[in-house]
């Protein structure tokens, strides 16, 4: 009957559930302490700091947060597919932290570097209108996504893949993103390379922004 069919269901869907949830944790574990610092860790992190507490992703960034955050609440992911645009991210993060200024949520804003490159001045307003925001910089020092576009194509058309990075690079020199964040108002902190620096810097940011001004953390990360 339907009951015994919504069982069967219910069974496998939680049986998906459960080993999706192992591979993922599996994930977490191994690269838990790997340099350059990985998305598992850096999500994470943050999730230490929000379990338990009134708060918002307002952007995302990468394409595994949800293995690692406790997502329960529609505010929980509210943002960042952005259509493919670049530089989207920052001043639509604000807009979010402005709308749930005075809430008590914590918003939180995980954007690769070159988005934050785009529109950083864009933390002005932020700092202006001490809009509460923590905004955690994804930093694999390139416009990555570009970057695998690149090798697919040299692949398809059998050019050198080696010069992928061409032009999408974002080193010699690298950009001090938490440097461009203070220049403009909004604390910075980094370049955070080491794995057991970055807690330590999360908590400092977000003291910032409980205290009701933005904050910005550049974490340097894998390249995914």
């Amino acid at each position: 009957d339907s009951r015994k069919r919504i069982d069967s269901r219910r069974g496998k869907a939680e049986a998906i559930f459960t080993e999706a949830r192992k591979r993922s944790q599996a994930w977490i574990e191994q690269s838990w302490n790997q340099r350059p610092i990985s998305s598992a860790r850096l999500f994470g992190e943050i999730n230490a700091r929000v379990k338990g507490k009134s708060w918002a992703l307002v952007h995302a960034h990468s394409r595994r947060w949800r293995e690692v955050l406790e997502v329960t609440e529609v505010e929980h992911g509210i943002g960042g597919g952005r259509g493919g645009g670049v530089g989207y991210g920052l001043p639509s993060s604000i807009g979010a932290a402005l709308a749930h200024k005075g809430s008590g949520r914590l918003c939180v804003s995980v954007l690769g570097d070159g988005d934050f490159l785009m529109t950083s001045n864009a933390l002005w307003t932020a700092a202006r209108y001490r809009i509460p925001l923590l905004v955690v910089v994804f930093n694999n020092r390139s416009y990555y996504n570009d970057e695998e576009h690149q090798e697919r194509m040299a692949r398809w058309r059998d050019r050198p893949v080696q010069n992928k990075g061409i032009g999408i690079h974002i080193t010699d020199p690298e950009p001090d993103l938490a440097a461009i964040a203070r220049a403009l108002g909004v604390e910075g902190l980094g370049p955070i390379t080491e794995p057991g620096e970055l807690g330590a810097a999360l908590d400092r940011a977000v003291e910032t922004v409980r205290g009701g001004r933005p904050a910005v953390v550049d974490v340097v990360m894998q390249p995914r």
